[in-house]
């Protein structure tokens, strides 16, 4: 609004200097219409910084009924698509879960290693349940809920190759592209004084995997959990012990919206409390169907 006044305002100030100079004509001169034309850009920014800060997300879910959630499809066993086509996996159902208890419909949205975290910028999901570890450099892009899966990262070699992630300094080896892992190496290895590794990104876990096995690279870094199931049934690989960055998973949301932040930490919070966090970590890492057996390694923040 104060911009259109301004418009106006210099418009009317024009034509006063042009009736005063004799010029019957309101033409504006090419400066008069550049500085319009500015405005008129600058209004529109202002209009759409607007609509941007309509409200918190969960006022766009509750009237939508429905919540938008990023959810990968590859990365078992936490989210992949089976043998049969099907996607599935924990992250997938625990998104399902939380939608439930919001009293929403779902709509799944695949995510990547990176468009998990972009799709939030730029208002795509609403939330992003992705097996996203919660790091610094990360919440300076999104907000994170809180912890609710537990973890670490190593590395997968060739067996036989190696005993400890030690002995992979200055070596070459692989990780996701965008993944937590790049970040926590190269500062584990500095500080230990090693010799910097080569890091080769993949787009594709498989492809990832396929240079670890033709010796391409000599470890592929990742979540324990991820290289267990990727590595299942392979005697000729081997997770080595340990791990240089705990991992903890929470469900990114966007930056800045505490009261949305809120209402996936509460969500969150009602699963776990009512059965339903246990009932699907066991399906997945305890029970008889388990992909790979992974022991819960935390409890979820409970607030009284």
């Amino acid at each position: 609004m104060l911009t259109l006044v301004r418009r106006l305002a210099f418009l009317l100030l024009f034509t006063f200097i042009a009736a005063a100079c004799g010029d019957d004509t309101t033409t504006a001169t090419p400066a008069a219409e550049e500085a319009m034309e500015e405005d008129a850009m600058e209004d529109d920014a202002m209009e759409d910084s607007a609509m941007a800060d309509g409200g918190s997300v969960l006022d766009h879910v509750t009237e939508a009924g429905v919540v938008r959630v990023g959810v990968r499809n590859d990365n078992p066993p936490m989210s992949f698509i089976d043998e049969d086509g099907e996607w599935v996996g924990f992250d997938l159902q625990l998104a399902e879960a939380l939608a439930a208890e919001m009293g929403v419909e779902l709509e799944l949205v695949p995510v990547d290693g990176t468009t998990r975290i972009s799709f939030l910028e730029s208002g795509q999901v609403d939330m992003s349940v992705a097996s996203m570890n919660h790091t610094r450099s990360r919440d300076e892009a999104i907000d994170f809920s809180i912890t609710y899966f537990w973890d670490n990262q190593s590395f997968l070699v060739r067996t036989g190759t190696y005993e400890n992630i030690d002995e992979l300094f200055g070596q070459r080896v692989a990780a996701n592209a965008g993944s937590s892992v790049i970040d926590s190496w190269n500062s584990y290895v500095a500080d230990a004084g090693g010799d910097p590794s080569e890091i080769v990104e993949f787009d594709d876990k498989l492809a990832a995997m396929q240079a670890l096995r033709d010796g391409a690279v000599e470890g592929y870094s990742e979540d324990n959990i991820t290289l267990l199931a990727l590595a299942e049934g392979d005697p000729a690989l081997t997770l080595l012990p340990g791990g240089h960055n705990p991992v903890q998973f929470g469900v990114g949301v966007p930056e800045n919206d505490s009261e949305w932040r809120d209402a996936v930490n509460l969500a969150l919070q009602e699963v776990w409390k009512d059965g339903s966090y246990a009932e699907l970590y066991d399906r997945w890492f305890v029970g008889p169907d388990k992909i790979i057996d992974l022991p819960l390694g935390g409890e979820m923040e409970i607030w009284g």
